[in-house]
């Protein structure tokens, strides 16, 4: 059955298609990257990789077409939280979700603070992952 972007499998499996929609994924260490390429690809989402705050920030500056930002918080050059208040500044309407190791007290409310739109902890799990960017791309 198929409702919107969401696929109801005959054995109750969820499947997103979200052909026609990118997702910038700014992460620093290549195994996480490849880690959530995999975890996604079955969406038929267009991925776009930025290995640091900066190169994101200069991707959407330069008008990048992005639905959704997954962005991580400890990187080199250009942290997280910097990119995002940076990103939003140049187009509030990119939906960012944090993705980070770090579960420190505050966290969650420092990436809220900074502009991000949801959070999700490392090490991620697929499920988890694909539901909360359903939500801002379905």
């Amino acid at each position: 059955m198929l409702i919107g972007n969401i696929i109801i499998m005959s054995d109750n499996k969820v499947s997103y298609d979200w052909a026609g929609k990118t997702v910038l994924i700014v992460e620093d260490v290549s195994h996480n990257y490849k880690f959530i390429v995999y975890a996604i690809k079955s969406t038929n989402i267009e991925v776009l990789w930025a290995k640091d705050g900066k190169e994101a920030f200069e991707a959407i500056k330069r008008g990048t077409k992005v639905d959704l930002i997954l962005m991580d918080i400890n990187m080199p050059i250009m942290n997280g939280y910097k990119s995002i208040r940076l990103i939003k500044k140049q187009d509030k309407n990119i939906p960012i979700i944090t993705q980070t190791a770090y579960a420190f007290a505050g966290e969650k409310e420092k990436s809220f603070a900074a502009g991000s739109d949801d959070y999700i902890l490392k090490p991620i799990r697929t499920a988890e992952l694909l539901e909360v960017m359903a939500k801002y791309l379905n």
